[in-house]
């Protein structure tokens, strides 16, 4: 009788071949992983910024139409009862969140995002936000927020009073075009936390914006 011959196992190419099979399965998975963390990140801090928006109409409601201020340009996103000028501390009564005896990180003001590019003792003083202080109406240049840093006097402006389509905050980063100054730039993230900078405009809409649109 003709006995079976049939080998056993893997020759040491077959067994290179699943191996480099099995790497690059193991690659697009991390890298479908990593997208969809990335576009989860996104999706939430859209989210924040819609809310911080509405907030901010609620305010305006709430003070015969005038804006949150004088703000500082730089935001951060920790609530100080002692200190005037953030944002976080005037629409926190609008936004559901009571007064802390003590600073406290508030995380609709951190985008998701910055958490993994910024140090957990840091985020008590680094800026997640750039409140736009020039915005272009006809032929003038407004401040709606008023100005704490400029020292001039200026007080908020009437919701109702600034163009639509300008941006009124937007994710803040060393490259920002409107981040001045090397303490300001010193507590900021090196690049952009999202691969487009995201940015809440005065008719209540938030998307991604160039850096040209920025200046």
């Amino acid at each position: 009788m003709k006995q079976h011959t049939g080998r056993a196992g893997f020759t040491l190419i077959e067994l290179l071949v699943t191996i480099a099979i099995v790497a690059i399965l193991a690659a697009l998975a991390l890298t479908a992983t990593g997208a969809a963390r990335t576009q989860g990140d996104r999706a939430k801090a859209i989210s924040n910024m819609r809310q911080i928006g509405s907030a901010i109409g609620l305010y305006a409601a709430d003070k015969d139409s005038l804006l949150p201020g004088s703000l500082w340009p730089g935001q951060i996103a920790e609530l100080d009862p002692t200190i005037e000028g953030r944002l976080a501390r005037e629409l926190a009564p609008y936004m559901g969140i009571e007064t802390p005896a003590k600073p406290e990180l508030i995380e609709l003001f951190l985008p998701p995002a910055y958490r993994k590019v910024t140090a957990p003792a840091a985020l008590s003083t680094s800026r997640t936000f750039v409140m736009n202080m020039k915005v272009t109406s006809g032929n003038a240049t407004i401040n709606p927020w008023g100005s704490r840093a400029a020292n001039d006097g200026s007080v908020p402006l009437r919701l109702g009073s600034i163009p639509a389509n300008a941006w009124g905050f937007s994710d803040a980063d060393r490259q920002h075009p409107r981040v001045a100054g090397a303490s300001w730039a010193a507590n900021t993230p090196a690049q952009p936390i999202h691969k487009k900078r995201l940015a809440w405009f005065f008719n209540g809409s938030v998307s991604p914006v160039e850096t040209a649109d920025l200046q």
